[in-house]
C-alpha cells in the first residue's frame, strides 16, 4: 500500500546516506516482500548493513534454531551480513548493534597494498586455478584495491568471459579470508588486459 511504499522509499534514501544501515525485522513476522527488496537493494548497492531481528522474547525457545536456519537462508544472497537477535523490550542484545556497526565500519575502510595482494592471492590461485572454458583458462595477471567504503578489488586477466561466476565467488571468499572481511560488502571487478604489464 501506500504507507509501506513511502517507507520503503525512506529506507533507501537512508540507506544511501548511512555508513552502516540496520535492517530491523521482526522475528514473529519473518521476512517480508518489502524486507527482501530492501536486502536486495542493500546487496546491489554494496551499502554496509546489519540485520537486526526484533521481538525474540515472543520465540520460544525450541523455535529458536528455525527462526535463525530461516534468517540465513532468506541471507543467502549476502551471507557476509550479520544478524543479530535483539528484545528492545527487554533490551536483550542491544550493545550488539553499535559494536557491529563500528566493527563492518572498520573493514569497510581497510587498505591492502598491492603488493601484499598479489603475494597473497597468487598463492590461491596457483592453488585452486580457474576452470577451463572454450579450451583455455582465465590467466590472472595481477589485482589492486582501487577504493575503500566499499573495499573494492580490481583484477586484470586475459579474457573475463573465462571467469565463471563461482570462480569470482571463491576469489571473494579467498579475499575475505585473507583480509578478515568477514562482514564488509565487497565489489570485485575482473577487467580484460591483454598483457601482464597493463
Amino acid at each position: 500500500d501506500e504507507l509501506e511504499r513511502h517507507t520503503a522509499t525512506k529506507s533507501l534514501q537512508s540507506a544511501k546516506r548511512a555508513d552502516v544501515a540496520v535492517l530491523v525485522i521482526d522475528a514473529a513476522g519473518g521476512v517480508g516482500t518489502q524486507d527482501k527488496k530492501l536486502i536486495a537493494f542493500l546487496d546491489k548497492e554494496k551499502t554496509p548493513f546489519m540485520v537486526v531481528i526484533n521481538k525474540i522474547d515472543l520465540i520460544p525457545r525450541d523455535k529458536m534454531t528455525e527462526l535463525k536456519k530461516d534468517m540465513r537462508e532468506e541471507l543467502r544472497i549476502c551471507p557476509h551480513v550479520p544478524v543479530l537477535y535483539v528484545s528492545a523490550l527487554r533490551k536483550r542484545g542491544l550493545d550488539q548493534i553499535l559494536e557491529t556497526a563500528r566493527a563492518i565500519k572498520v573493514e569497510c575502510a581497510i587498505r591492502v597494498g598491492t603488493g601484499e595482494l598479489n603475494r597473497s592471492m597468487r598463492q590461491v590461485l596457483d592453488r585452486h586455478q580457474p576452470p577451463v572454458v572454450k579450451g583455455r583458462r582465465a590467466k590472472f595477471y595481477y589485482l589492486t584495491q582501487t577504493a575503500s567504503e566499499p573495499p573494492t578489488f580490481v583484477f586484470f586477466v586475459n579474457d573475463i568471459e573465462r571467469v565463471k561466476p563461482s570462480y569470482a565467488r571463491y576469489v571473494e571468499n579467498q579475499l575475505r579470508k585473507l583480509f578478515g572481511l568477514s562482514m564488509a560488502p565487497l565489489r570485485i571487478l575482473f577487467r580484460s588486459s591483454h598483457s601482464p604489464k597493463e
